[in-house]
Order: structure tokens, then sequence, then C-alpha cells
């Protein structure tokens, strides 16, 4: 009987523990923060000095006051990039999977454009979510630069959401 009402007691504490961090998340705000990451794909040659890449940049993005919204959350987005290697302007866009430490998502759509490597300016839409970030919406400003010639980078984003 103790153990059955140990257990019950300690199913209360999780529970309000959840419905807390729902209930500290508001309902919009505006952040900044970087993401790094990494990129694997496949370039093909278009032409000389122009290459056509589809892959996925993952990585971890990292809120600038070291806490709050989306704090050490896994990115992972699938994405393509038109690479002119000669300095013009090219292009990048895709999506991205946000996923935070308790497991809920948020997605994003993404596009830039600046002569490789950067920096690559753009805008991001929040598109939808799971858990405490359904229905996440807002329209946002980033800037990206690789780490030529590594497979690294990052992207600095200037950001905001909105929750239903």
């Amino acid at each position: 009987m103790k153990l059955v009402t140990v257990l019950i007691f300690a199913f209360g504490l999780l529970a309000s523990g959840f419905q807390a961090m729902s209930a500290d998340l508001q309902k919009k705000g505006k952040f900044t923060g970087n993401f790094g990451w990494y990129a694997t794909g496949k370039a093909y040659e278009l032409e000389q000095n122009h290459l056509f890449w589809m892959g996925e940049f993952s990585g971890t993005f990292f809120n600038d006051e070291g806490k709050g919204f989306m704090h050490q959350s896994s990115v992972v987005c699938p994405a393509s990039n038109d690479i002119h290697l000669d300095g013009s302007p090219g292009g990048a866009q895709g999506y991205c999977i946000v996923t935070d430490k308790e497991g809920d998502k948020a997605f994003l759509s993404w596009k830039c454009a600046g002569p490789f490597p950067g920096p690559c300016s753009g805008d991001f839409q929040w598109t939808g979510g799971t858990g405490k970030f359904a229905g996440i919406r807002g329209n946002n400003k980033f800037y990206a630069v690789t780490l030529a010639p590594t497979s690294s980078g990052y992207a600095v984003w200037n950001a905001g959401w909105e929750l239903p």
C-alpha cells in the first residue's frame, strides 16, 4: 500500500512538473541566438564554378541569453544550395526540425541568398510544431556563413514566435 501511495504521489509531482513547463512558455516573444551546424550531402557540378548541393545541416541552437526559448535544441535541416564559386550570388533553401530538451518539435521553412561561403541572408517562418509548440507561427531573419573549406558553419537567428 505504501508503494502505491508513493507511486501516486510521484506521478502527481511529475504531472505538475509537465504542466509547469508548459505554463512557463509565453504565448509570444523574441530571441536571438546561434545555430552551429555541420553539413552532409552531395554536390553536383552544373558547369565550371557552379554547383548544386543537396543534403542536411544539423547541429545545436544556443539562445544568446544562455537559457530560454529553444536554448540547446537540436536542429536538423534538409536543404539545397545553389553555389557559385566565382563570388556571384547563389541561394539556399530548406526546412528545419527543431527539437527541444523535452522532445517537443517546431518546424520552419527558410531561404537565403548571397555569395558562397556567405553571408547568406534570408528569412524563416515557423510553420507548426508538436506539444507545447503546436500552432507556432512567426516571420524571422537570419544570416548563415560556411566556414570554408570545412563542412561546418553557423547561422545567427534574430527571431520571434507566437503561439495560439
